[in-house]
């Protein structure tokens, strides 16, 4: 049934996060295309493409309440079904400390960009945001609502993948360049304070 399939699914997340089984090792984008998600892509592109269907990019939260264009009824956090037992397992509970400590680290980031805005942030975003780990601690907290529930997590999953992409590629400096203009520098904290929305939103669904 549903809760053994949710078991299944847990079991594979802790497997994967002791490393007793190993996962494939490959590129950021191409984890971020592996993303769970309704439409089979495999590239970049394609994986773009769907999440801006489905709205994540926009200012609007994916599970507002409304019914996306592909006829999918989103779950709000008060109507979600979860699994008592399921949410308090080591795996899940571990998995959550570490969602909080990804935004905490966000945070602290945000904040020393905003004392320097010409600091390097990618080594830094590339150490605190391990996109493999992340993504697996992702599929792992989830793993505890029901199937309705998960095609909204699910969509919360990828915007948070996709802004960590997007924070990274904001934060890009030319070669030869010292200095962020202040476009460049609104761009970063847009994205900054994108990423702490979403995290915070899917959060608010194990409150």
């Amino acid at each position: 049934g549903e809760r053994e399939k949710r078991m299944s699914l847990l079991c594979c997340a802790s497997l994967l996060a002791s490393g007793a089984l190993q996962a494939p090792v490959v590129g950021r984008a191409e984890l971020a295309a592996r993303a769970p998600q309704p439409l089979a892509t495999a590239s970049r592109r394609a994986l773009l493409t769907s999440i801006a269907s489905l709205g994540v990019a926009s200012a609007t939260p994916a599970w507002a309440g409304y019914v996306t264009s592909l006829g999918i009824e989103t779950t709000k956090p008060q109507d979600a079904e979860k699994d008592d037992e399921l949410l308090g397992s080591k795996a899940v509970q571990d998995g959550l400390s570490a969602i909080k400590k990804y935004r905490s680290s966000a945070a602290a980031l945000s904040s020393q960009f905003e004392k320097d805005t010409n600091m390097n942030l990618i080594p830094v975003i590339r150490k605190d945001f391990d996109f493999s780990a992340l993504r697996n601690d992702l599929n792992t907290i989830t793993t505890v609502f029901d199937d309705q529930t998960q095609l909204t997590t699910d969509r919360a999953i990828r915007a948070i993948l996709y802004d960590v992409t997007e924070l990274e590629n904001a934060s890009r400096i030319k070669k030869g360049e010292t200095e962020r203009t202040p476009k460049k520098i609104a761009n970063v904290q847009k994205w900054f304070a994108k990423l702490d929305k979403d995290f915070a939103d899917l959060l608010a669904y194990y409150q």
